[in-house]
């Protein structure tokens, strides 16, 4: 079981990860981060899209569960669009906690939870139920350990600093966790822009009814950006145990506000240590350019 925990529709490398997290996980479970209530009605529009994207890609299996709210608006599609979405099953923190560990109760297996956005709803889960600590193997994207590769070295990447005690509760209480960090996840051979093919397949005449969403998210992030860095596709690829991440041990303290440092007393993660970027991409671009009605699921659980 794949759990994928995602602030998707902001930037759109979510989008892109989740498209193909739907192509190539078989068992697989999204729930939203840093929810964004909708003004009608108080559910989550990260959902109510989420699911609408599934739903185009013959993933009526995979269940949605609206996520913990941060109390921000960070979204990337027009009003038009969102106006349009059906509604979501709403649900308050209880009901998350619950649903969550019902649904990792139904396996004796490790469960792999692909953290592509804050820490919120896991460290949730883990305050209500820490004996499912030792089940959960975290891959997350976020953390840095070299300032000098990072745009913002006073403070801790967007993930872990969104919610910092999210953040330092989880990475202190698993006893799994592999990062993949950003100083990894934000290299220029990974961002893509309205050059690329992927781009265009999303966004252009010919692009399926399915890409209406993830195209107008791309479409709308490149107004004022130079492209999008392809984090998210790049941390599944990790979680699926491609190859294409190589990892390293290490030991980490956690500061009160997220930022991460080496430290020989502190906690055991695994980090990434160096990327193939150009074996990443072409993967990337077969999971992208194939149809739902051909791809498979690879047999991943």
């Amino acid at each position: 079981m794949t759990i994928v925990d995602t602030d998707i529709f902001h930037d759109p490398d979510d989008a892109i990860m989740l498209i193909t997290a739907a192509r190539t996980v078989e068992s697989l479970i999204v729930v939203t981060a840093d929810e964004v209530p909708a003004p009608d009605s108080g559910d989550g529009l990260r959902a109510r899209a989420a699911r609408l994207l599934l739903d185009g890609l013959g993933r009526h299996d995979v269940p949605v569960i609206t996520g913990a709210s941060l109390g921000g608006h960070r979204i990337s599609l027009d009003h038009a669009l969102l106006a349009e979405l059906p509604r979501a099953p709403r649900f308050d923190l209880d009901d998350l906690r619950d649903r969550l560990r019902a649904r990792i109760e139904q396996t004796t297996q490790p469960v792999r939870w692909l953290g592509c956005g804050p820490m919120t709803n896991l460290a949730e889960l883990l305050l209500a139920a820490p004996d499912l600590a030792e089940q959960i193997e975290l891959v997350q994207m976020g953390g840095w350990l070299d300032p000098a590769r990072y745009r913002h070295p006073d403070r801790a990447s967007h993930n872990l600093h969104a919610d910092p005690t999210s953040a330092g509760t989880v990475l202190r209480m698993l006893p799994n966790v592999r990062l993949v960090l950003s100083e990894h996840t934000a290299a220029e051979q990974i961002r893509v822009g309205p050059q690329w093919p992927l781009y265009q397949r999303l966004t252009g005449p010919n692009a399926p009814a399915w890409a209406q969403l993830p195209g107008a998210n791309f479409a709308i992030w490149c107004l004022t950006r130079s492209g999008s860095w392809m984090h998210d596709p790049l941390t599944l690829s990790a979680a699926l145990d491609l190859g294409f991440v190589r990892f390293r041990p290490e030991r980490i303290r956690i500061a009160c506000d997220a930022r991460l440092s080496r430290d020989p007393a502190g906690r055991a993660v695994q980090v990434s240590d160096s990327v193939d970027y150009d074996s990443f991409l072409a993967w990337l671009e077969t999971a992208t350019a194939t149809t739902p009605a051909t791809a498979g699921t690879g047999g991943r659980r």
